[in-house]
């Protein structure tokens, strides 16, 4: 890392605050006493648009844990999630085409929620894995949210795709508690715990049908505002939004034009991003798949340029990785796009 390089952990919002003083009340607990433990009121925690440290959401949560002695009240605050309480970010997900886009918009776009960790989504024959990277707390504070966020992700991915999700395996990164049994019955599928990492695998084609609230239009304009809030809350901590949107001003032409508009060296910026665990290359082709359905919605655009747009030298390798991508090809999905416009 440079030698003055100095990472500032953003304001985060404190609905997941909110949300846990909901559970307290669900369990016929007062979360009064937590609310002045830590200083924030029931009032300032229900009041829209509220920030808070990371820090303060600590420990609140070390306050309320202790408090309630509920072996189960991460699985229970987790069950309260839908996409609706994550504004555009959690709409962006239900107007995706399939839970693998989904699931991809989460992955960029996570640092719109208020979780403590990452999205990884990983491709392997025909399995999907869906990894929650640990960058977590300690002690109590670790055990709560990591089950919290498996929770959020399989709750939110059962909603949007509007049936129960057809889990393989789940694995968890903590020992068995005795609730375990209320997670076992609602997937219906091997968990194995005191696992090396948190993660569920689905099969990849249960990954691919398409999604009830699918809406191209919709999506592309949800991704757009998703961007745009990740650039303006983003500063150095999150230095890949800064690279995609000098990946999109140098209009795909290569990591040099990038590092040009963004005055800095190839090996700083690949750098930044890997301690960010993300490449330059892997940025790109998200973004390009973003832009691909926005640039194909504009009929005045022939696909020659909207391969173009996107930096590739060929139409025909755009359509060879917008096939992969998506299943289908781009006048295919220009064809669906025309007809939802005329409906």
């Amino acid at each position: 890392m440079d030698k003055n390089h100095k990472i500032e952990a953003p304001l985060r919002p404190a609905l997941g605050l909110q949300l846990l003083c909901q559970t307290l009340d669900e369990l016929g607990l007062d979360a009064e006493p937590v609310c002045a433990d830590t200083g924030l009121s029931r009032q300032f925690l229900e009041t829209p648009g509220q920030l808070i440290s990371k820090h303060q959401e600590i420990r609140f949560i070390e306050a309320a844990i202790a408090f309630s002695g509920r072996d189960d009240l991460a699985f229970r605050v987790g069950m309260r999630y839908h996409f609706g309480v994550f504004g555009v970010w959690g709409l962006a997900l239900a107007t995706s085409r399939d839970l693998l886009q989904a699931l991809e918009v989460a992955q960029d776009f996570i640092v719109l929620t208020h979780s403590f960790a990452g999205l990884r989504l990983h491709q392997r024959k025909h399995l999907a894995e869906i990894r929650i990277e640990q960058d977590y707390p300690g002690g109590a504070v670790k055990a709560f949210v990591l089950e919290r966020d498996l929770m959020i992700t399989l709750m939110i991915a059962s909603e949007i795709a509007g049936r129960r999700l057809p889990v393989e395996s789940v694995d968890v990164a903590l020992p068995e508690p005795a609730h375990s049994a209320l997670l076992n019955r609602l997937l219906d599928c091997k968990v194995r715990w005191n696992s090396g990492d948190t993660k569920a695998c689905i099969r990849i084609d249960e990954l691919q049908k398409p999604l009830p609230q699918a809406n191209s239009l919709t999506w592309s304009a949800c991704v757009r505002q998703c961007r745009e809030l990740v650039a303006r809350q983003g500063g150095d901590r999150h230095y890949a939004s800064q690279v995609k949107e000098a990946i999109a001003r140098a209009r795909f032409r290569g990591i040099g034009a990038v590092c040009e508009l963004m005055q800095t060296s190839e090996r700083s910026l690949r750098r930044r991003l890997q301690e960010e665990n993300t490449s330059f290359r892997e940025i790109q082709q998200n973004l390009r798949r973003e832009l691909a359905e926005q640039f194909l919605a504009d009929a005045s655009l022939s696909l020659d340029q909207v391969a173009e747009r996107l930096g590739y030298s060929e139409p025909a390798n755009f359509c060879h990785a917008f096939r992969k991508w998506t299943g289908q090809t781009p006048g295919q999905l220009r064809r669906q796009l025309q007809e939802q416009a005329g409906d």
